[in-house]
């Protein structure tokens, strides 16, 4: 089945074709931007689905749409759609760690992680990857405390009341900067350490009076 994005979930709206019987969800995305740049990332609720899924481009969706708008229905009957999922296979692991600096669980698996990353040396190839939510149309009340760009940007950690949600985004983008620049410099253990260090002495609320 064929959808475009819309505004839900890429989970929900995978979820929903799941529930319509789908084999396998093209997602067509409706921004213009660079396809391989985008990842479907969980919301936190699709554990259970079990249909591979697919995110295309906004000019390739139009003429998949185009075309079968315009195709007999002998030409709709025949239509086969071939879908591969591969993946690259080379001698380097390219490892990306999605999280946020507001989650303990991540921070704690980052600080067990550094001797193993260590060990690896150049056969990994880490990068770490820091998770947003949009919420343009929350109240102002939500965005003044959790969000920047009017809801493009935002965060929040329920566990956590001590915590807003900006503080997390500016930690995130803190953290963000630190390992940009030691990489360009191939020195990124600089990154390891500083996450270990913030991790043990700023506890669950890491903000920038901590860090």
């Amino acid at each position: 089945m064929i959808a475009r994005r819309g505004e839900c979930s890429f989970v929900q709206k995978v979820r929903n074709m799941e529930n319509l019987g789908v084999a396998v969800s093209i997602v067509i995305d409706n921004r213009p931007e660079m396809i391989d740049q985008v990842l479907m990332s969980d919301d936190g609720t699709g554990g259970g689905i079990r249909i591979p899924s697919m995110l295309i481009g906004t000019n390739d969706g139009d003429k998949l749409i185009n075309w079968y708008k315009q195709a007999s229905e002998d030409d709709r009957e025949s239509m086969v759609i071939m879908c591969e999922f591969v993946m690259p296979e080379h001698d380097v692991v390219d490892l990306d760690f999605w999280f946020t600096s507001s989650s303990d669980r991540a921070i704690d698996f980052l600080e067990d992680f550094t001797k193993i990353e260590k060990h690896l040396g150049s056969l990994l190839n880490f990068k770490p990857r820091y998770v947003f939510w949009e919420c343009t149309n929350c109240d102002q009340t939500y965005l003044d405390k959790d969000c920047f760009g009017g809801g493009r940007y935002c965060a929040v950690e329920s566990s956590n009341q001590n915590i807003k949600g900006r503080d997390i985004v500016l930690e995130d983008v803190r953290q963000l900067c630190i390992w940009e620049n030691q990489k360009a410099q191939n020195d990124t253990i600089k990154w390891w350490k500083y996450m270990r260090r913030v991790h043990s002495t700023c506890y669950s609320v890491i903000n920038e009076d901590c860090s």
